[in-house]
């Protein structure tokens, strides 16, 4: 085997346990948790009650990874989508945002992230 072989072998196998250690220590913003639908329920209705809203639009990749962190629940996430409703989203530039405490966060958020910003527990 030669050495560029080698090294391209040990290069990827180091981007493949790279990758692991970040999905299995949640660093990635779109993090995959799996949450038991009574308390992603129950977590929804205090992002509701707290007036956090998701803003969007359909046939997003971003948006659709996003909304897929909360499962089948997702029906009772306040989200906007921006392409209906362009009114709802002036000053909204980056898909998806968040309104949390009234302030506009340009980014998808994990699960952990929601929960300490919004203080509903997860």
């Amino acid at each position: 085997m030669g050495l560029k072989t080698k090294f391209a072998l040990v290069a990827g196998i180091g981007l493949v346990l790279a990758f692991a250690f970040f999905l299995l220590n949640g660093s990635f913003t779109g993090q995959v948790v799996s949450v038991p639908s009574e308390p992603m329920g129950q977590f929804i209705n205090c992002l509701n009650e707290k007036g956090v809203v998701m803003y969007g639009f359909t046939h997003n990749p971003s948006v659709n990874a996003q909304l897929g962190l909360f499962g089948v629940d997702v029906v009772k996430l306040n989200v906007v989508d921006c392409h209906a409703n362009p009114a709802q989203c002036e000053g909204v530039i980056i898909y998806p945002s968040w309104k949390v405490d009234g302030r506009i966060i340009s980014s998808g958020l994990s699960l952990g992230m929601l929960s300490d910003l919004s203080g509903c527990k997860l």
